[in-house]
């Protein structure tokens, strides 16, 4: 080994230690003509060059070089939580929910969250570097909260339109009551409930009587189902008359 440190020096070192570089692409460019005047040369000891050499009895035995490059990696265990999460650098990562409570094996890189249960990969997650927020895949999800996942303001409305003008009427300004949409959801879940229990026919009325007396939500109507009060004879809206003009009336104005 010293001995070919020494060649280096000599036949590729040496003939450059005057010259200036300003990049290792200059310094590169002037080492290989010098590099490969020293592998063709003919060693004595061997009467061949030492890339003849390396191409009988090196070159064979030489192995590919691996498609990707070598990755960093650090490895923990982990326990899976109820909720299906495991955590890992303060992010929460979604694994399938069968295997809650089980003991898992974690390979985390600067691009990768890699989950192995017993030495096969059950989930794979971008790394993300937001603090205590959750990476959540569909298929990792209980049957139970991917359908609930799916629901939306878009889908309850078309549900209510299907139903009739007052269940639509009713479902819109139980949105509106709300800060967020999500915050609808159980209500709109239970009013849907109403309807497979009753029937659409007597949704649409509670919801049409909900409508004028300016009520709204799951458990007023359930109330009027409860009780009936949807067959009792529907309500109008009566207009208010205009007030009266005379002489000898003031009116509002007078008071003003």
């Amino acid at each position: 080994m010293e001995k070919a440190v020494q060649e280096v020096e000599r036949q590729i070192l040496a003939p450059l230690r005057h010259q200036s570089f300003t990049s290792f692409t200059q310094l590169n460019e002037a080492m290989r003509p010098l590099l490969k005047q020293l592998n063709d040369r003919t060693m004595y000891a061997y009467g061949i060059s030492r890339r003849e050499l390396f191409e009988r009895v090196d070159q064979s035995e030489l192995k590919p070089l691996p498609k990707l490059p070598f990755v960093f990696a650090s490895w923990k265990t982990a326990k899976v939580n109820l909720d299906y999460h495991i955590e890992v650098g303060r992010h929460y990562y979604s694994v399938p929910y069968w295997y809650v409570r089980r003991e898992v094996s974690v390979k985390t890189t600067e691009q990768l969250v890699e989950v192995f249960f017993e030495n096969q990969r059950i989930a794979v997650h971008s790394r993300s570097n937001r603090p205590y927020c959750h990476s959540t895949l569909a298929p990792h999800m209980p049957p139970d909260h991917w359908a609930y996942k799916q629901q939306s303001k878009e889908s309850f409305l078309a549900w209510a339109h299907q139903i009739g003008p007052q269940t639509k009427a009713q479902v819109e300004t139980i949105f509106d009551s709300k800060e967020h949409d999500e915050q609808a959801f159980r209500s709109l879940k239970g009013i849907q409930g109403l309807s497979s229990h009753y029937g659409t026919d007597r949704l649409e009325e509670a919801c049409h009587r909900a409508n004028v007396l300016g009520m709204s939500g799951y458990k007023r109507l359930k109330h009027i189902l409860q009780h009936q009060r949807d067959k009792t004879p529907a309500l109008v809206d009566v207009p208010i008359s205009p007030g009266m003009t005379h002489d000898n009336v003031r009116g509002d104005a007078y008071y003003n």
